[in-house]
């Protein structure tokens, strides 16, 4: 009998023994799977990080700003607008106010009555801008409406004539179907009213202003936040400049830059109107975009308009993004990319 119970004793000391053995050999595969796949992921860092986005946007899409319908010196104009994105790897999409643009002459716009201020803009002709998008493949088009209407002042008719009637132009000068973006004029509008035009007219997304980035659950509203580039009077109070009547103070590039450097998977929108350089002291506008950034301004004197930027500055806050923002598409194929068509 203990002779027995030695043998089994023995034999269940060297099923242990295996099974320790065993366990260790498992151990270290799996410490060494791991060691592999930690150093898989750090060889391949864009598989665990969300793509995010910046799609510049353009409003009005001028050929240049004027005084006296002249072309005014110093504003970049529309073709080296383009230029300037296209070597720096970055799209543009411009929005179209359509009435504004003529067939193959470029229209001077300073007389029209608009609200809040007059705009001293020469358009570019639909000849114009077909033969840039032929350069710039990936410059695409979006609507601000027909007539510039405050679209909270209409009826359903209106909404339809303004919004539907604009994309039909848009789309017959040969800019696919549906457009990225209808751009509500000053920003007004209505949730119902965005519903109601994304339903009936050709248009993925909505504009509304804002400084939040985008995201694939934000833009399910049937919005796409655009963050509005403002100039105006200079921030250091020593200056004159600091003293101009404009409605807002010059937005700092530096404040601009930690708003154009989106988190991971997000998206970013930021606005311009017209770009300008170098300085400016006399005529219609003025602006300084030399020196200290706390110097920069721009002013229009006739309209109160801040819809100028200094162009060094735009391209400094867009500069040196991650390895993982994306610049080359445009808002189109961002949407495209997020599913939203």
């Amino acid at each position: 009998m203990r002779r027995g119970s030695d043998n089994a004793t023995w034999v269940l000391r060297r099923r242990l023994a295996r099974r320790r053995a065993m366990l260790v050999v498992v151990c270290a595969l799996a410490v060494s799977f791991g060691v592999v796949l930690r150093a898989g992921a750090e060889a391949e860092p864009a598989q665990a990080t969300a793509s995010a986005y910046v799609t510049p946007l353009m409003a009005h899409t001028a050929w240049t700003a004027t005084s006296n319908c002249k072309p005014f010196p110093g504003v970049v104009t529309l073709p080296n607008v383009l230029k300037g994105h296209s070597s720096r790897g970055l799209t543009l999409t411009g929005t179209i106010v359509t009435n504004w643009v003529q067939a193959s002459t470029r229209n001077c716009i300073e007389s029209l009555p608009l609200s809040p201020f007059p705009k001293p803009l020469l358009m570019p002709s639909w000849a114009d801008l077909k033969s840039l998008r032929t350069t710039y493949p990936w410059f695409d088009l979006a609507s601000a409406s027909e007539d510039y209407a405050d679209m909270t002042t209409l009826t359903q008719s209106g909404w339809n004539t303004e919004a539907c009637g604009s994309a039909a132009i848009i789309t017959g000068n040969g800019v696919p179907s549906p457009l990225a973006l209808f751009a509500y004029p000053n920003n007004k509008f209505t949730t119902t009213m965005n519903t109601w035009i994304l339903a009936n007219c050709p248009y993925v997304l909505g504009r509304k202003y804002g400084s939040t980035a985008n995201t694939p659950t934000s833009v399910q509203s049937g919005f796409l936040i655009v963050d509005s580039i403002n100039g105006g009077h200079c921030t250091d109070t020593t200056l004159p400049c600091s003293t101009l009547a404009t409605r807002y103070p010059y937005t700092p590039e530096a404040t601009l830059a930690k708003i154009f450097h989106p988190a991971a998977g997000t998206w970013i929108v930021p606005q311009f109107y017209r770009l300008v350089s170098g300085t400016s002291t006399t005529g219609r506008l003025q602006w300084n975009c030399a020196g200290a950034e706390s110097s920069h301004y721009t002013y229009d004197t006739g309209g109160d308009s801040t819809e100028l930027y200094c162009a060094n500055d735009y391209y400094k806050a867009l500069s040196n993004q991650p390895s993982y923002v994306v610049t080359n598409k445009n808002i189109r194929q961002v949407e495209t990319t997020w599913g939203l068509k």
